[in-house]
């Protein structure tokens, strides 16, 4: 029955103003940095403003082809079934937007954005199956069938949304100027999937033998907060330094040179500050997240990360020029 009632209006011949809803996930708003890179070269004259949860609004400051971010508290004035009270929502529905684009898959969340934003023209990725929440979307788009990089991904949803971009998408970059310290590592442990959790004993005897090397003078831990069991790492030499925030992790991040990371938001951040990175994966599917980046060294083992020898970590970072 639904299927009767979700034809497709066709978008604006002109649009002037886009608004890009990313909501979570730091990994996944790095990502999109490229993306809206591509769109400004195209449009350079178009007013592109993004919409983001408010810890995950941090990344998109560091960009220079963005006009204005939207920074939600989804949890404030009701929470989500109740968008239309919040402020910033109602300050997004003034802006009356030629077209908005819901990254991120299919969520009812993100259609509720969307609804009670009220562009002239939406577009986002529907359910597998026909679903309520699918109604909301003029452009429809299918979730991609095929397994290729989280990044192109995204170019798909905002190539079928009608947008113009080419094919060839840059490396992610966060716009920081900071003076890298030749010989500096940086290790971010801190994983909320347990699959990709390393080790703490491996962590340490990584870190044993690269201070033994001449190439790595210094090694950084950097930790969610003190709590985090990976404080254990100072006794085996690294150099714990405390962030407060995430914009705390990436000016520290960018004083390095190396990184060695779990798979996350971290791995991303230090891929897009040009840090030559070995990402430490549990997920069989990380050539999919796998960090849109020129230096990068995945190291993945689908039975368990404490499988992954530490001498394996230690050769990756030496083959780094």
């Amino acid at each position: 029955m639904l299927k009767r009632f979700t034809k497709e209006r066709q978008p604006p011949k002109k649009i002037n103003k886009i608004l890009l809803i990313r909501r979570n996930r730091l990994g996944d708003a790095i990502n999109l940095l490229p993306i809206i890179e591509m769109i400004r070269k195209k449009y350079p004259l178009l007013k592109i403003c993004v919409l983001a949860e408010t810890y995950n609004a941090e990344i998109f400051r560091y960009s220079k082809h963005i006009d204005k971010i939207y920074a939600l508290n989804e949890n404030s004035w009701g929470g989500r079934n109740f968008f239309f009270l919040n402020p910033v929502v109602r300050a997004a529905r003034k802006e009356n937007f030629d077209l908005a684009i819901a990254f991120g898959g299919y969520t009812s969340t993100l259609a509720k954005l969307v609804y009670w934003i009220k562009p002239k023209y939406s577009a986002g990725v529907i359910s597998n199956k026909v679903f309520f929440f699918d109604l909301v979307y003029d452009k429809k788009i299918k979730p991609s069938s095929n397994m290729i990089t989280h990044i192109e991904d995204m170019a798909q949803v905002a190539r079928a949304s009608g947008l113009n971009i080419g094919k060839s998408i840059p490396y992610t970059h966060l716009e920081l100027i900071k003076q890298k310290n030749h010989g500096w590592l940086a290790i971010c442990p801190d994983v909320e999937r347990p699959e990709s959790q390393y080790p703490i004993n491996q962590y340490g005897e990584v870190i044993k033998k690269l201070l033994k090397n001449r190439k790595i003078k210094k090694i950084i831990l950097l930790l969610k907060d003190k709590n985090s069991p990976y404080i254990k790492l100072r006794e085996f030499g690294a150099q714990y330094i405390e962030t407060g925030n995430l914009h705390g992790l990436i000016k520290h991040l960018a004083t390095c040179r190396y990184a060695i990371a779990a798979e996350g938001g971290s791995a991303h951040i230090a891929g897009a500050l040009g840090l030559s990175i070995c990402v430490i994966s549990g997920t069989k599917n990380q050539s999919y997240w796998k960090p849109h980046t020129k230096n990068i060294k995945t190291f993945m083992n689908g039975h368990g990360v404490k499988e992954i020898h530490p001498d394996i970590i230690i050769k990756g970072i030496r083959a780094f020029k």
